[in-house]
């Protein structure tokens, strides 16, 4: 089974270099007409040089190309079959790296057998044919679309093996229980039973135990990827949209009466590789205060979901005065999930603290927006609570990470209904079945069960080349 629009009986040709000119570039060939094609554009001395041996290896060859008058120098790397990246046939020839030549080069082998490869189709015969299960081809997309460090490892550790490595073992016990199972309908008339239900029940509940911890694992991960929400918030006037404009660089308006902010304001920024939304809500109005109806409703209304959304909120106090009872209360409601911030530091006496002391388990930053005091050092913090929220012990991409999800949420239904099944003493005919729907549902992670529409989904995200 292949994915739609896929040949796998052709030899397939490529550019397989970065766009854009450079001192060399790389024509990638793979399939059965691969050393075929090469002796077409070969000149006739140096076709002999065009073989295959056990090894891969790298010859030095002349290319004829039309028009040119002078021969194409070219460095020609071969692998036999079975030692490729696809486990095919495979050559790259490594030239020049003008675009126009390297398209030219293109041209000549597919007017000699080739065909221009789809996107991700190296990629896919390398799966296909088992070099890499399907967790490893996501990470070679994840490894070319790194934005920083982080994602780069992340993507490398995924192509080492670290996703199979977690979920090949749970599979494979799943499938020794489910042989258990099927061997005992093959002799139930001579009434021979190969595992207990006590046992198997027993068994059950240790791998949904496995499954239940593996996602969470990746459902943090899968959250992890995705840009973190950091939410000012506190009363009217706390200073809220000064230290926004400090940290953002973005112009806001400023006023000294309270409630200038109606609306919620927001930025998105990457603080030592990590991606951030930073948003700005309105002043949060005291209870007494608050008698107003329309825009002001509304501008509390959206505060308040903007805190909701948060997944770390920075509790601005002035540092000039103590705070009031309902910023007492929501001090003690912050959390793991913020951090107090203590705003217009300049107006402070020189060496004296802010008003109140907070308990020394409470996370507090004193800054001022218009010195720069502490908002560094505030940066810092953030970026140290949104790691702590992310480190995730699965290394794996956003892609695999998603798909995940909804295989373990599959597998741990299918292995749910198993086992109210052994419960209620229902035919072990139905047990198997549900035994085999989640290791399929585990299978189609790892690539061991698939479709057309997953191998498409997965693919077409691929660059042509690759």
């Amino acid at each position: 089974m292949t994915a739609p629009g896929y040949q796998l009986g052709d030899t397939i040709a490529a550019v397989a270099s970065a766009p854009g000119g450079a001192a060399r570039g790389i024509v990638r060939l793979s399939g059965p007409q691969t050393l075929a094609c090469l002796h077409q554009l070969a000149v006739p001395e140096h076709r002999s040089r065009l073989h295959l041996e056990r090894r891969a290896r790298r010859v030095e060859v002349a290319l004829r190309l039309p028009g040119w008058q002078v021969p194409l120098e070219a460095q020609v790397l071969l692998w036999p079959q079975g030692r490729s990246y696809t486990r095919e046939l495979a050559a790259e020839v490594h030239t020049w790296g003008s675009p126009p030549v390297l398209q030219v080069v293109l041209e000549q082998l597919c007017q000699a057998g080739a065909r221009p490869a789809e996107p991700g189709e190296f990629t896919l015969r390398a799966f296909l044919n088992g070099r890499l299960d399907l967790t490893q081809a996501e990470a070679v997309l994840g490894v070319i679309q790194a934005q920083d460090a982080t994602e780069l490892q992340t993507a490398l550790d995924q192509l080492a093996g670290g996703v199979a490595r977690l979920l090949a073992p749970v599979q494979e016990e799943l499938l020794e229980l489910l042989a258990h199972v099927e061997a005992g309908l093959d002799f139930v008339e001579e009434d021979i039973q190969f595992i207990a239900p006590e046992e198997l029940l027993q068994q059950l509940v240790r791998l949904i135990d496995e499954l239940r911890s593996l996602q969470r694992q990746f459902d943090q991960r899968r959250l992890a990827a995705q840009q973190y929400r950091v939410v000012l918030r506190g009363s009217p006037n706390a200073g809220k949209s000064s230290l926004f404009a400090a940290l953002t660089g973005q112009p806001v308006l400023i006023s000294d009466l309270p409630g200038t902010t109606r609306d919620y304001l927001q930025a998105e920024l990457r603080w030592q590789d990590l991606p951030l939304l930073l948003v700005d809500t309105a002043g949060v109005e005291q209870p007494e205060r608050n008698e107003q109806t329309g825009v002001a409703e509304q501008a509390q209304h959206l505060a308040h979901q903007q805190q909701q959304q948060a997944d770390l909120v920075l509790f601005c106090l002035e540092s000039t005065r103590e705070p009031s009872a309902w910023e007492r209360e929501e001090l003690l409601r912050l959390g793991s999930r913020g951090i107090v911030v203590w705003t217009k530091a300049d107006l402070l006496p020189e060496g004296k603290p802010p008003a109140v002391e907070l308990a020394a388990e409470v996370p507090a930053v004193v800054t001022s927006a218009r010195t720069g005091r502490g908002l560094e050092t505030l940066r810092r913090l953030v970026v140290e609570r949104l790691r702590q929220r992310r480190d995730a012990p699965v290394a794996v991409i956003p892609a695999t990470a998603a798909r995940a999800a909804e295989a373990l949420h599959d597998a741990l239904a299918a292995l749910d209904q198993a086992r109210g099944l052994v419960e209620s003493g229902q035919p072990e005919e139905l047990v198997a079945a549900m035994l085999r729907a989640g290791a399929d549902a585990l299978g189609q992670v790892l690539g061991t069960v698939y479709t057309e529409d997953i191998l498409d989904r997965i693919f077409s995200r691929f660059c042509i080349g690759k």
